[in-house]
């Protein structure tokens, strides 16, 4: 199998991976709620899966090391389905135990395992594609990703309305069969990882990824700019927007689905541009990301200020636009300036750090709103963003102009 073919199956075989996470989660939360007539635990289904990717984010490079990049990534998706298959059966026969302490469990163990699947994936793609092709790839595969969260959700829901959670759940199951198999057609060879010698200690490998990050200026601040990104970003989340709808644009729920909508036309329309544009944003990588940061930034103190339900639409569709350039960009810089072997154990340190700096920037941010007002919010949030691109601007001679590392 040529490396091309093994990258079509690493993306189909994710992507599948990626629609079963969405499925099973709304089918679990629809049933959970059903049962318990409870927000609290319908709301704890979120969090846990955000809490388990962290801790699995630490742990991951043991396994990356040990099993190699295939392999994780292979048992990962394995094991993920004979969690979810229990899962599937637990609902059937309504085992659920007390407070959902079984339906929890096997929630965590699924969430767990994807703290290392993402990282095993992302580097892949710079062992399965030239450099050249890089930022297409990159392209694609953010735009595949935000199809899939744009559509996911939105299919998932009408799905369970269709056919019910617990046969939500039984499909998705088989979904991530089928996503093992194109796993495990993907060809070792062309996956040249390597594992971890014998010599290192656990405690050692656990750090390599942050010691990478902490030792290359340009990893340091994309970390720290897209960790801050993070908490800015939480804005965002639907809670915060729902409350600008209503107290600032003074307009019915609908604009809420309207600007969230909006938002995720910018993501899918940046991916696009960056896909036809692959070899003008390769040459200016820099550029691009700083063009990014910008953007984001002042669109989002605009997007605060602002009152007009249009104008509102617009600025939420820039950041998305503009939030797709930057993250390709950053993403291109990651995979060609760091050493294969250490690639998927720094992303398993970022992923670490933006899971725990997203989880809590919810509350804090929450807990802003009701104290400050949702406008002071984004006006915070707008110069958090604003604050990286000066920081970056300051130490954009530690980086390169182009993936050329």
């Amino acid at each position: 199998m040529t490396k091309k073919q093994s990258f079509t199956c690493l993306w189909v075989g994710q992507s599948l991976a990626n629609c079963g996470d969405v499925f099973y989660i709304v089918g679990m939360m629809t049933i959970i709620y059903a049962a318990t007539q409870s927000a609290f635990y319908m709301a704890a289904v979120p969090f846990l899966t955000m809490m388990m990717r962290f801790i699995s984010g630490i742990f991951a490079p043991l396994i990356l090391d040990k099993f190699g990049l295939k392999c994780s990534l292979t048992r990962s998706q394995t094991a993920k389905s004979l969690l979810l298959l229990l899962l599937a059966i637990a609902f059937s026969f309504h085992l659920f135990g007390p407070d959902f302490l079984l339906i929890f469990l096997l929630a965590a163990g699924i969430s767990f395992l994807d703290g290392w699947a993402l990282p095993a994936r992302n580097a892949m793609v710079p062992l399965l594609i030239t450099k050249e092709k890089l930022v297409q790839t990159n392209s694609f595969l953010s735009l595949l990703d935000q199809s899939i969260n744009l559509s996911g959700w939105a299919l998932g829901g009408t799905l369970v309305t269709l056919f019910g959670g617990t046969k939500i759940v039984w499909g998705t199951f088989f979904l991530f069969l089928l996503s093992t198999v194109f796993m495990l057609l993907i060809e070792a060879d062309t996956v040249s990882s390597q594992k971890m010698r014998d010599r290192a200690g656990r405690l050692e490998v656990m750090k390599e990824g942050w010691r990478a990050i902490g030792q290359t200026p340009l990893l340091r601040l994309i970390s720290w700019t897209d960790a801050i990104g993070t908490i800015a970003s939480v804005v965002w989340m639907a809670a915060i927007v729902f409350v600008f709808v209503h107290h600032v644009l003074h307009v019915s729920d609908a604009w809420w689905g309207f600007i969230n909508f909006s938002y995720f036309v910018g993501l899918i329309l940046g991916g696009l541009v960056s896909v036809r544009c692959a070899t003008l944003i390769q040459h200016h990588l820099r550029q691009a990301a700083l063009i990014g940061l910008l953007a984001i930034g002042i669109a989002t103190l605009l997007f605060g200020w602002n009152k007009l339900p249009a104008i509102a639409l617009v600025l939420s569709f820039a950041v998305g636009f503009f939030e797709q350039l930057q993250t390709i960009a950053f993403s291109t810089l990651i995979q060609t300036c760091t050493k294969p072997q250490l690639l998927a154990k720094v992303y398993a340190a970022q992923g670490a750090l933006y899971a725990v700096a997203y989880g809590l920037a919810t509350l804090v941010f929450g807990y802003l709103t009701d104290k400050i007002g949702v406008i002071s919010v984004f006006t915070l949030s707008g110069l958090l963003i604003l604050a990286t691109f000066v920081y970056a601007l300051r130490t954009k001679k530690e980086w390169p102009m182009q993936a050329d590392c």
